[in-house]
């Protein structure tokens, strides 16, 4: 009777024993990554569970017991680390003929903008006489569009190096296209409201305005106008919620991806130049209206031409319009938090569309700067 107790607590003892060692084996599978919804994603045959199972066989066979050791044989079992797969692609869902095109038209229109745009940039800044507060301001918006359509031309120019060779382009490369493009947008947005608000003090304030709108103040104010917009382009980098994931629910594909957080981000500091920009307008418009019929009394009775106020308030307006029609859609969307590729990347073909209509503006509605662009092809005369 003795002897079958011990026997039987032997056995009871052995039983313990293996149990606690698959339990140790388990445990330490889960500690290096492998768990159920791992096992699920990969591709395993009824071949490959047979030979699991037999080797599960092999490993509770292995583990015999004799009393000196304890442990005869340490086997341990040939499991296949779970490694996640990267994030893939998906080019082939957005490659199409007209998908193309449109790269090719964004490619065209950035060659165009970076070149015409450069024009009165470099007109302004060659010539003294342009060297005016308005005019400063004015360079200063036409380098966002050159800035612009240096980002439209390069981006481009690799999607189609990406459709061409079937490349994935890395994240770094995607955050740098995002930041390119926020760069662009903000320093746009603000150097319009530096412009607007130096129509706005030549007419509302005109009795002060030499002595409080300079030059060398207004190059303090593009400096900072950069620095801000540096700072918040820089946005996309410190983003980690989305990078690699921008196809994922929640995440706008632009770029490597960006989160909720930052778009709200983004969002809020377009809304604060847009809602200078209107208030700084409706002043203009405000002040010209109460003399509208004094100054159309005065210039009819001298039999001047249009008042130079009213011009130049117009094509702020003009710009502002401009502005508006090619930002907004792509803010529309961040808004909503577009997950569509295609949307988000169409609405940007607005963004150029703009900086290739400005210098057009500037060439119609500004005669100077149109003198000074035709004296960059010509002598000094």
């Amino acid at each position: 009777m003795r002897q079958t107790v011990a026997h039987g607590g032997a056995m009871m003892y052995r039983g313990s024993y293996v149990m606690a060692v698959l339990l140790g084996l388990l445990v330490t599978s889960s500690s290096v990554g492998v768990s159920p919804d791992c096992w699920s994603d990969l591709n395993v045959t009824n071949q490959v569970s047979d030979k699991a199972n037999n080797s599960t066989l092999r490993i509770l066979n292995g583990l015999s017991l004799d009393n000196s050791s304890g442990l005869r044989e340490d086997v341990t079992p040939d499991v296949p680390e779970c490694v996640e797969p990267p994030t893939s692609f998906p080019l082939q869902k957005y490659e199409s003929t007209w998908s193309l095109f449109f790269v090719g038209v964004a490619l065209c229109l950035g060659v165009w903008s970076a070149a015409a745009n450069s024009l009165p940039l470099a007109a302004i800044i060659k010539h003294e006489q342009l060297h005016t507060p308005a005019y400063i301001l004015m360079a200063n918006m036409a380098a966002g569009d050159v800035l612009t359509g240096i980002s439209f031309t390069i981006g481009s120019s690799g999607l189609m190096y990406v459709a061409a060779t079937d490349t994935v382009p890395s994240d770094f490369m995607l955050r740098l296209r995002s930041s390119s493009i926020l760069l662009s947008g903000m320093s746009s947005a603000y150097s319009l409201v530096a412009l607007t608000a130096e129509r706005y003090w030549f007419i509302v304030h005109g009795m002060s305005y030499v002595n409080n709108v300079t030059n060398g103040k207004c190059k303090v104010v593009i400096v900072f106008v950069w620095m801000w917009s540096l700072l918040l382009a820089v946005m996309p980098h410190v983003d980690s919620n989305c990078t690699g994931r921008r196809f994922e629910e929640g995440c706008v594909p632009l770029g490597s991806g960006l989160s909720s957080n930052i778009v709200i981000v983004v969002l809020v500091f377009v809304f604060i130049p847009m809602s200078a920009i209107f208030l700084l307008n409706l002043g203009i418009f405000r002040c010209l209206w109460k003399h509208m019929k004094a100054i159309a009394a005065q210039e009819a009775a001298v039999g001047a031409q249009p008042s130079v106020n009213r011009k130049s308030a117009i094509t702020i307006v003009i710009i502002t319009v401009v502005f508006l029609v090619g930002w907004m859609p792509i803010f529309v969307e961040l808004a909503r938090l577009s997950t569509n590729l295609l949307t988000v990347y169409g609405m940007m073909m607005f963004i150029i569309l703009n900086s290739a209509i400005n210098p057009i503006i500037y060439g119609f509605r500004l005669k100077e700067v149109r003198r000074g662009v035709a004296r960059l092809f010509v002598n000094n005369h």
